[in-house]
């Protein structure tokens, strides 16, 4: 065995050393270095348009060609229904996870979708229950109830779990990203979508900025 000159015992990392071997890491930092992250800003090239009067801009990572074979998530997100309105009223998943909608009201409630092909409808159910949907399919699903007209919702179903909500300056981070090549792309409801094909290297920040422009 390894001994020092007191007696005393090596330190693990120091025999490894001398052997010419690695000090094994923990799976958080081997995560860590696997694995990259996408930083940056969106900017509007719009006249009179602020981030601030949009709703949200999810910035999202897809295949370049095809479809990304990802697991989704493991959690499952909620959308409550609570004094006749959905809270959430906004909500960001990747195909393939599990949302559940609990009935957290006084009243009677029914959640329905006419968004295909993510459509569903889960009936009437009262207070306490609660039913989950799966959303297979990337793209955007409009929620209502159908008793009372005035609850509405949103779903943006990325592509992949590889996703970020910009902030009200445009900053946005995806973090965890394997290495390879992307399609970035960017999403919300009342402004153009823009995408730009990106590489994301272990262990390092991928920085850029993604202009939104008018298309017409």
């Amino acid at each position: 065995m390894w001994r020092n000159r007191s007696g005393g015992w090596f330190r693990w990392g120091m025999a490894w050393a001398l052997l010419g071997l690695s000090v094994p890491v923990s799976p958080a930092q081997d995560a860590a270095t696997a694995t990259g992250t996408v930083q940056g800003k969106v900017k509007l090239d719009l006249p009179g348009v602020s981030l601030a009067d949009v709703g949200p801009l999810i910035v999202f990572l897809d295949a370049v060609e095809g479809k990304l074979r990802v697991d989704p998530p493991k959690d499952t997100p909620k959308i409550s229904q609570r004094e006749a309105k959905f809270s959430p009223d906004f909500l960001v998943i990747a195909a393939g996870q599990t949302v559940e909608m609990p009935n957290d009201d006084k009243i009677v409630h029914n959640v329905f979708s006419f968004s295909k092909p993510n459509d569903f409808d889960l009936g009437l159910y009262p207070k306490g229950e609660q039913k989950k949907v799966t959303f297979l399919h990337p793209g955007v699903v409009d929620l209502f109830c159908s008793i009372h007209s005035k609850m509405n919702a949103t779903i943006f179903v990325a592509p992949s779990p590889y996703y970020s909500q910009a902030d009200a300056e445009g900053a946005f981070e995806i973090r965890g990203v394997p290495p390879g090549r992307y399609r970035l792309k960017t999403w919300n409801r009342k402004l153009p979508a823009a995408g730009v094909e990106i590489a994301v290297a272990a262990g390092k920040p991928t920085r850029l900025n993604v202009d939104i422009q008018d298309k017409k």
